[in-house]
């Protein structure tokens, strides 16, 4: 068995639009893996891919071109989908169905027979619906709503669960109920793949981040792969310092210094920051007082704001 639940490699998605049927590249050349047992999240502006690249993975349409391979089966074969959980970005539902008679449904639909009340009432209180189960879902807010998408794409105990904005219109005690589910599926060894625009949740969560922007992958890697790149240190050193020190310091174009009176502020850049200890122990030589050592890391959101 792969070890890689997800793989695609130059994927495509062309659609045309309108009465002129102009051409749109929504995904473009996409490559990247998930690994079984991993949470990935999937980021980028509106309009990036991301919808697109998820209603791939899930048989909703077809690549234009490419491969993709899920489960180990090329394209979307029928054999993953009972072993697959999907919340759509927009969820739509018979609203004359509660909440209850809607996840009995997709319990059917899974196959599941014994204890399938069992089954649906314990989703109802895991996600914190069971005040509502028999209210009907034409009378739920958009957080409701979210919450029971949430309890379907999990009721048939799939390998690999797919979640396309899943915080989206949830409370912030919504949003931690929702990373709980998350971790506790990664704890029953579930692989999770999501995409997100609540980048606070993607730090949280994620084992590796991939961003997406105009219909192509610019980044896959871990938070700490990616945002170490943007990694800076900050110095202060107060005393006199060398003019042939300071003159070296101010040569290299990844250093930049601000002088005072009687300190040396110094930034080193991400590719100035091995020489840290060597800077360090030269200015200690000098007789100079090190005031303040302080790293600083791009969060995901300077990332994203970065690579746009």
């Amino acid at each position: 068995m792969t070890d890689k639940i997800i793989e695609l490699k130059d994927l495509c998605k062309t659609f045309y639009a309108g009465f002129r049927r102009k051409r749109v590249d929504a995904v473009r050349g996409v490559s990247f893996s998930v690994e079984r047992g991993e949470i990935f999240g999937l980021i980028g502006p509106n309009g990036a891919g991301k919808t697109t690249t998820i209603k791939m993975l899930t048989g909703l349409i077809r690549p234009t071109s490419g491969v993709m391979k899920l489960m180990g089966y090329e394209g979307f074969d029928r054999r993953c989908s009972q072993r697959l959980g999907y919340l759509p970005e927009v969820s739509y539902y018979y609203e004359s169905l509660t909440a209850f008679e809607i996840l009995d449904f997709y319990a059917k639909l899974y196959g599941i027979r014994e204890d399938r009340q069992k089954t649906v009432e314990y989703w109802l209180e895991r996600v914190n619906m069971s005040h509502a189960r028999n209210k009907r879902l034409g009378q739920f807010s958009k957080g409701m709503q979210q919450r029971i998408g949430l309890a379907q794409a999990l009721i048939g105990d799939p390998d690999l669960v797919i979640l396309d904005e899943p915080q989206s219109g949830l409370d912030p005690i919504g949003r931690r109920d929702v990373a709980d589910i998350i971790r506790e599926c990664q704890k029953k060894g579930k692989t999770v793949f999501f995409s997100s625009h609540i980048l606070p949740d993607v730090e949280r969560l994620c084992d590796r981040v991939g961003v997406i922007r105009n219909g192509q992958m610019e980044v896959v890697g871990t938070l700490n792969e990616l945002l170490s790149k943007d990694k800076r240190i900050e110095i202060v050193l107060r005393g006199k310092a060398d003019s042939g020190f300071v003159a070296r310091l101010e040569a290299d174009a990844n250093i930049s210094l601000v002088s005072g009176l009687d300190t040396l502020s110094i930034t080193l850049g991400p590719k100035a920051v091995s020489g840290l200890n060597d800077l360090l122990s030269e200015a200690i030589k000098q007789g100079l007082v090190v005031e303040h050592v302080m790293e600083r890391g791009a969060d995901l959101e300077a990332l994203f704001v970065k690579e746009g």
